[in-house]
């Protein structure tokens, strides 16, 4: 995988996303969260089942159809065994027997729609049940027949009161583990079942991709890409949830009349809001109007109380310092204060000029300005200059404290101004208007008492302002509390997305490019199997007009198979029949059987013959015997066509027969062809004493008669399929010969239309003998020796097959 990341142009974090993605959930999700990736251990592999297993024995007692216990033998090796058997037998008793004992489950029953199959599973006659498997492990270099290899017995043993899940799993006496055998199995499952022949195609799409995906060893980058997935599709929501939500916000927002609400519905309705500005809406910062110009109303404040008592005590003492000074004659004490300053001036003046001469007083000019007037004047000046500079002093304390009281009186504030339009604030404006209009008064004993007056109207007015603006703020609030609270919801979630986009990008980046790997690996890797599959469909196919051409994995978990007809493409599910759909099964699940990976060796396939025609049962017969080649293959099947076909075509097969007796005893025999087995039971019918002679002569004219009539059969399907007549047209005509001397006629003369010819011809090519054997046949071996007819129908029918 880092291969093929260096040759492709991918930013450096999509690359690390894909390669924690590889290594598992645990480092992706430390290479979300920007953790620095640790070097990882790769995990402890656990000891598989081995290599080179084969089967060589399958025991069954009290299970299904089977009541005692019987054993299977089976080669440990490469070949061919086909295991038949009537229905009811017994013998798809041992494939599932096989099947559970190793897996623990059998696909029936699993997939079975009613429980009566589940019911089912103890036979009636044996309440001990048990299984049994016994399995070789081959060294891969050496045959299964080689004395070192490793034998191991798997069995499941039930008490009388457990349920199918209960009972004892042991391999070797020792409990079973499952674990150190399911990824094998999973992978490389080697029973195929009739119950999932069928099935390939209309079972699940996943279930046939994820078979195939397992064998392909892809699993570690298909869990990275499901990843990878997860992880898009979760930060897709959240970077999606705001978008999808904020039209729902924005329209209760528009319904409301607040102006918060009015001002976030249109942030919203920017194509990039303002996430900053939605915040400090939800959490009640000062942005707009409104709301907060009522909180703005009740935070006016008034000059407050202390100050304005502090400002009217210093003006009550100014006023009162002036008042103390302030006597009706001041002005006349400062007057003669100046002119007694003059006069000292003048008095000083001449006297410095060197004069001794008194001065008459220039205001009176009756007076005169001595020495002793001098003395008296000056007292009476420094006295009244005293006086003057109280004066003056009061005077200046009475300005500054008008000063600071005119202070307190500020304009009207523009929170008020402002809110006209959103409260009724006429009698707060008013009052404030005429406590801002003291600063004209300039009587400092009426601006005493207007600022007193005025100012407690003013606070009456403000107060009951702030009154009305908190309960028009807990009103508003009430409607804003949850729109807030989803706003704010909102943009909490707006944040995390936009934190998160960034993210989703590479994880969609990581997410497309393993995608294609992926899909580039399944081609890869497919397609040996897929080529396996088209060579085997074309020996199944025999006379089929589809074709299957690609086989791949789709990107949307399932198998995509070409399916043609007569070069149109088509669905197969929708042209194939039953029987062409099991072929299709058997292209599918043999290739996956017989890679070298695999540690089975053995393939099991239960009953693949059904809903075959004669053609494909044919095609059937060469690919097991090619898969038999280098697998050990056991077929199970009620349909003689495939062991009649293997001995025509001269393919290399042992044939096991299942026999099911009374209370469910059932016998496994090798079985001859049936030419054989006819004049084998032939002649245990004429070793039967207890027999009354006349039904043991018509028993073992029968037997005989039935070994003419299947080589007659043998003969006329060599001849006929070997000039390339169709399997259709080769059973028709068998089917239209109704009697022994017809069946004979078409294999002798290969005209059954020409059954009088017949004798004379035997006796001309074979002998005399050959004409009294189907006489004694057809009148039940009273006119001659038992032994003698057997003989002869031997002779007879080895004549017949040369």
């Amino acid at each position: 995988m880092a291969g093929r990341l260096a040759k492709d142009e991918l930013t450096p974090r999509a690359a690390e996303l894909v390669l924690a993605a590889c290594r598992g959930d645990a480092a992706l999700d430390r290479a979300l969260t920007g953790v620095a990736a640790e070097e990882e251990a790769p995990p402890a592999r656990s000891d598989g089942p081995g290599q080179g297993i084969f089967v060589s024995e399958v025991r069954v007692r009290g299970f299904r159809g089977i009541g005692p216990q019987t054993r299977l033998p089976l080669a440990p090796g490469p070949g061919l065994t086909v295991v038949t058997g009537r229905n009811g037998s017994g013998k798809s008793s041992f494939a599932e027997a096989a099947e559970l004992a190793l897996t623990g489950y059998n696909a029936r029953w699993t997939r079975a729609r009613h429980d009566t199959w589940k019911q089912g599973w103890r036979n009636l006659h044996q309440p001990d049940t048990a299984v049994e498997l016994e399995l070789v492990q081959a060294d891969p270099e050496d045959g299964p027949e080689d004395d070192t290899a490793a034998r191991t017995t798997i069995r499941r043993r039930w008490a009388p009161d457990d349920d199918l899940a209960q009972g004892e799993w042991t391999q070797d006496d020792r409990p079973f583990d499952h674990g150190r055998w399911h990824d094998a199995l999973e992978t490389y499952r080697p029973f195929l079942p009739y119950s999932e022949l069928g099935t390939v195609l209309d079972a699940q799409p996943e279930d046939l991709y994820e078979a195939m995906h397992r064998l392909l060893g892809l699993e570690a980058i298909t869990d990275a890409q499901q990843a990878l997935a997860e992880h898009r599709k979760r930060l897709a929501e959240i970077v999606a949830r705001p978008y999808d939500r904020r039209e729902r916000v924005r329209a209760e927002l528009l319904a409301s009349q607040d102006e918060r609400a009015r001002r976030a519905a249109a942030l919203l309705g920017s194509d990039s809001p303002d996430l900053d500005a939605i915040a400090d809406l939800a959490l009640g910062a000062d942005v707009g109007t409104g709301t907060s110009l009522l909180h703005q109303i009740v935070d006016v404040t008034p000059p407050p109380d202390d100050e304005v008592d502090r400002v009217c005590e210093k003006l009550d003492l100014a006023l009162s310092g002036v008042t103390a000074v302030a006597t009706d004659n001041a002005q006349d004490s400062l007057r003669c204060s100046e002119i007694l300053r003059l006069a000292i001036q003048l008095t000083e003046s001449a006297k410095n000029s060197g004069s001794s001469r008194a001065q008459t007083c220039p205001v009176c000019d009756l007076g005169r300005l001595d020495g002793m007037w001098l003395a008296k004047a000056k007292d009476r000046a420094e006295h009244l200059a005293r006086a003057a500079a109280e004066l003056h002093e009061a005077a200046d304390r009475l300005d500054v404290a008008v000063a600071a009281t005119r202070a307190l009186c500020q304009p009207v504030p523009e929170v008020l101004l402002e809110a006209e339009g959103v409260l009724d604030v006429t009698a707060a404006l008013q009052a404030w208007q005429a406590w801002h209009e003291c600063v004209a008064i300039d009587d400092p004993m009426r601006l005493r008492q207007e600022v007193f007056d005025r100012y407690t109207t003013l606070i009456q007015a403000v107060d009951q302002l702030k009154t009305v603006a908190r309960e028009q703020i807990d009103r508003r609030d009430l409607v804003w509390r949850p729109m807030a609270i989803a706003l704010f919801e909102w943009h909490s979630q707006a944040q995390q997305a936009l934190a998160d986009s960034q993210v989703l990008a590479d994880v969609t980046e990581a997410e497309n490019w393993i995608r294609k790997a992926a899909a580039t690996l399944r081609t890869e890797r497919i397609t040996p199997f897929a080529k396996e599959s088209q060579r085997i469909w074309q020996r199944l196919r025999q006379q089929s007009n589809v074709d299957l051409g690609a086989v791949r994995l789709g990107g949307a978990r399932n198998v995509e198979l070409d399916v043609s007809v007569d070069g149109v493409t088509n669905s197969a599910l929708a042209v194939m029949s039953q029987g062409e759909l099991h072929s299709l099964g058997l292209a599918l699940f043999l290739p996956r059987a017989m890679v070298d990976e695999s540690p089975f060796r053995f393939v099991m396939i239960d009953d693949p013959v059904q809903a075959m025609d004669a053609s494909k049962v044919d095609g059937l017969a060469q690919v097991l015997a090619d898969v038999g080649l280098t697998r050990q293959v056991v077929v199970f099947t009620h349909d003689e066509r495939l062991v009649e076909a293997l001995r025509r075509l001269r393919l290399a097969a042992t044939v096991w027969e299942v026999c099911r007796g009374e209370e469910s005893a059932v016998q496994v025999r090798m079985s001859d062809d049936p030419v054989g087995r006819c004049l084998g039971d032939a002649r245990a019918m004429r070793g039967d004493e207890d027999l009354p002679d006349a039904l043991r002569a018509e028993l073992v004219a029968s037997c005989c008669r039935a070994a003419l009539e299947a080589a007659s059969h043998a003969r006329f399907r060599r001849q006929r399929l070997g000039r390339g007549m169709p399997h259709a047209e080769v059973e028709r005509l068998l089917e239209c010969a109704l009697t022994t001397r017809q069946k004979l006629a078409l294999a002798v003369l290969d005209d059954l239309a020409e059954p009088a010819k017949l004798m004379p011809h035997l006796e001309d090519v074979v002998g005399s003998w050959a004409v009294d054997l189907l006489q004694a046949c057809r009148v039940g071996g009273d006119t001659g020796d038992l032994d003698v007819l057997i003989r002869d129908t031997e002779l007879l029918a080895g004549w017949l097959q040369r």
